[in-house]
């Protein structure tokens, strides 16, 4: 299988972590990134995760992501790149529903004008989309999906791709006339949840529908990643996230290489503003003057990859290094189950044509745990590479 596709959905660790995120999707090997989650509020505008990024036909991120540079340079090195619409526990298929309702919407349409201007914008980078993912989790309805996916093949979008893991009868109604009316291999992809409420999913199902209606579209089912707790849990640090007092970077300590800063009134409320990427951060009890400025008290600076502490009061560090754990998947989350899967899934009748990883955000907050056996030695790189190789071996074993 020599056109495997392994692909990884990415959220916040990608649009706001060390610029080493778009190195670790391609040197880990990936074929397709899918960016996950896009959503569309009441009034037709878009917001990646927690930050607006399309309204009113414009592309204008509220805080900086830098998508459409980060996504072309991956796309100029052969990687495909996909956007998903949708979550569980969203509205976005919902409202989408009222933008659509009376067929499929033009120019002057906001939730059209806001998808061609998404589209734009990766293409004056440099870069394009290949399809748009639907993880419609909220809106079952054929009729809303299809006239979705009609507009979005009038704006100029290659392909959509389906992210399903229940209600299969409307999906397969919205499989086959999405490709009756936009045409063979417009449908590109099934992105199969084999995790959390869809866990019980066997691709074969889906391989006899896909025989049945348009045999160019490709199977992909998925499998999580080892989970952390994240930073914050049920009005808490979560259990990943270990303390060290008293580690400044007191003297010639260079911060320079910060995601960002910024001033709390304590290190659990920087703990709460969290928005993909941090795996480590120092939070000021006293001022620290560095030669890379000057951090006065309750200033929180955060910070990617593997820490680096020093040995001075000013300032406390807090890591995320707690054992990871297995939480959506039945047959276990290390990159060693995830080959045996994918290894008993390539035997049987419909072979599928891949497999993706959730989440690369998990794979970031995992990096330090030491999960599966230390795999990672503290290298995103490393473990990210690690579960796409599952892929690979598994399916080609």
């Amino acid at each position: 299988m020599s056109n495997t596709q392994t692909r990884i959905y990415a959220g916040g660790a990608f649009a706001f972590g060390e610029n080493g995120a778009v190195e670790a999707i391609q040197q880990g090997g990936y074929s397709t990134l899918v960016l996950w989650s896009v959503h569309v509020n009441t009034e037709g505008n878009l917001i990646f995760n927690n930050t607006p990024f399309v309204t009113n036909g414009v592309y204008q991120e509220a805080k900086p992501m830098n998508l459409p540079d980060r996504c072309a340079t991956l796309y100029k090195q052969n990687v495909g790149i996909i956007f998903s619409v949708g979550a569980g526990g969203t509205s976005d298929f919902a409202n989408i529903s009222t933008f659509v309702k009376n067929g499929v919407p033009g120019p002057g349409n906001n939730l059209y004008d806001n998808f061609n201007a998404l589209l734009a914008a990766m293409v004056a980078a440099g870069g394009n989309i290949d399809a748009i993912d639907f993880d419609n989790e909220d809106y079952m309805n054929t009729t809303t999906m299809v006239n979705f996916g009609l507009m979005l093949k009038a704006i100029g979008y290659k392909s959509v791709s389906f992210c399903p893991y229940y209600e299969s009868d409307i999906w397969n109604q919205t499989f086959q006339d999405l490709i009756t009316q936009g045409g063979s291999n417009f449908v590109s992809a099934i992105h199969l949840q084999c995790y959390s409420g869809g866990m019980g999913n066997n691709p074969q199902g889906w391989g006899s529908v896909i025989a049945g209606i348009n045999p160019g579209t490709l199977l992909i089912p998925g499998l999580g990643a080892m989970q952390s707790s994240g930073w914050w849990q049920d009005n808490a640090p979560g259990q990943n996230v270990v303390t060290k007092p008293n580690v400044a970077m007191y003297g010639n300590g260079d911060w320079s290489g910060m995601l960002r800063q910024g001033t709390y009134s304590s290190a659990n409320e920087a703990m709460q503003s969290m928005q993909g990427g941090e795996t480590f951060f120092f939070y000021c009890n006293q001022t620290i003057i560095l030669p890379t400025g000057t951090f006065p008290a309750t200033t929180a600076v955060f910070f990617g990859g593997a820490p680096w502490w020093g040995s001075a009061p000013q300032c406390d560090g807090y890591e995320l290094s707690g054992q990871c754990q297995n939480t959506y998947n039945e047959g276990g989350a290390c990159p060693s189950d995830l080959q045996t899967q994918y290894s008993a899934w390539s035997n049987q009748k419909y072979a599928v044509n891949g497999g993706f990883i959730w989440l690369y955000d998990s794979i970031v907050n995992c990096t330090l745990s030491t999960c599966c056996n230390g795999v990672s030695n503290n290298s995103t790189v490393t473990l990210a590479k690690a579960y796409r190789d599952a892929i690979y071996n598994g399916l080609n074993s």
